[in-house]
């Protein structure tokens, strides 16, 4: 198996960090979650949409939206399988929190994606 290095400077004060395997892909997958749609000049359809469905009632076809989408970001990566087919979608005053269980493939490891999203437009991603 190949050794993928990356570096971010994300969470770091002014320092970079090298990532590889399973914390590189993690990072990768927590990028495009940040990303918005229209963001990537270069790929108008890559990113997320997922911010602007914290107003929204989250009725059925909302729940269903918000399914196919992480989905869509989830299969765009392909380290990265889903453990289970449901996505398991959480809402109380205006925040949404998103839960995936994931396997990074190369390993075989399982992993929880926890993604939230608030009325402020701020992100919390665990792993």
């Amino acid at each position: 198996m190949t050794k993928i290095t990356g570096y971010t400077t994300t969470l770091n004060d002014f320092t970079s960090t090298t990532l590889t395997n399973l914390d590189l892909a993690k990072q990768d997958l927590i990028n495009h979650f940040h990303i918005r749609k229209g963001e990537k000049w270069t790929n108008p359809d890559f990113g997320s949409d997922l911010p602007f469905y914290v107003f929204q009632p989250l009725d059925e076809s909302t729940i269903d939206l918000i399914n196919t989408e992480v989905l869509t970001i989830v299969s765009n990566d392909p380290r990265f399988e889903l453990n289970s087919s449901k996505v398991n979608v959480q809402s109380d005053a205006h925040t949404i929190t998103i839960i995936v269980q994931l396997i990074y493939l190369p390993s075989t490891t399982a992993t929880e994606l926890q993604v939230k999203f608030d009325r402020d437009f701020e992100q919390d991603i665990e792993f």
